[in-house]
């Protein structure tokens, strides 16, 4: 990442956030150019056929139930990744590196996908972590979506209690961090079409 794009200082708010309240919000964390290649990564596996429906749960407990959630997935490949997503990965490994040396929290890999919501899909309020597992630490959600404009709606919403929420329009490079066991939230639906990457810094089991 280049200098001037402040790299440093918005990895510190991301921490100074997480050890103050366990979440945070930061805007134009990637670059414009990252972004707009990730983007093109995401249309050019869409062209391939590489988003299949998401589901809830995980191994044995995996379904689709798509009055829950009704986006498309394509997670990751170590194998194929392409140049944005080498790129993406190496950003986040800063983060990750500097997150681990303030709280020891033993991250040793983030694992994470596309999520491509058409207009009017959702996924209904939830925790990220699953049931009986307690590998995946921190959620880190980044929006691709150019131009957007906050009457397209699609916000993030995050429930911090009974009666406050945290409400994140998904603007292109803004930085989604928070605490995976401690924050309920849900993705309200949009009039237009929808992209993130939604990933998990996880620890071993």
């Amino acid at each position: 990442m280049t200098d001037n794009h402040n790299t440093s200082s918005k990895i510190e708010n991301i921490i100074n956030d997480i050890d103050q309240q366990g979440w945070s919000v930061q805007k134009d964390f990637f670059p414009s150019e990252l972004i707009r290649d990730l983007n093109q990564t995401l249309d050019s596996f869409r062209k391939q056929g590489k988003l299949n429906q998401a589901g809830i749960g995980r191994k044995q407990g995996f379904h689709i139930e798509q009055s829950i959630r009704n986006d498309e997935i394509s997670w990751f490949d170590e194998a194929s990744l392409t140049g944005a997503q080498k790129k993406y990965l190496a950003l986040a490994k800063e983060l990750q590196d500097e997150i681990n040396q303030r709280f020891y929290l033993g991250l040793f890999e983030l694992e994470v996908h596309f999520a491509l919501y058409s207009p009017n899909a959702f996924y209904k309020r939830h925790l990220d972590q699953h049931k009986n597992q307690d590998t995946r630490v921190l959620t880190l959600i980044t929006y691709l979506n150019e131009n957007w404009d906050e009457a397209d709606g699609g916000e993030l919403q995050i429930y911090l209690n009974s009666s406050q929420t945290v409400s994140v329009t998904p603007h292109a490079g803004t930085v989604v961090c928070f605490f995976s066991a401690d924050f309920e939230h849900e993705v309200l639906p949009a009039k237009r079409e929808r992209a993130s990457l939604t990933g998990w810094f996880r620890k071993r089991a």
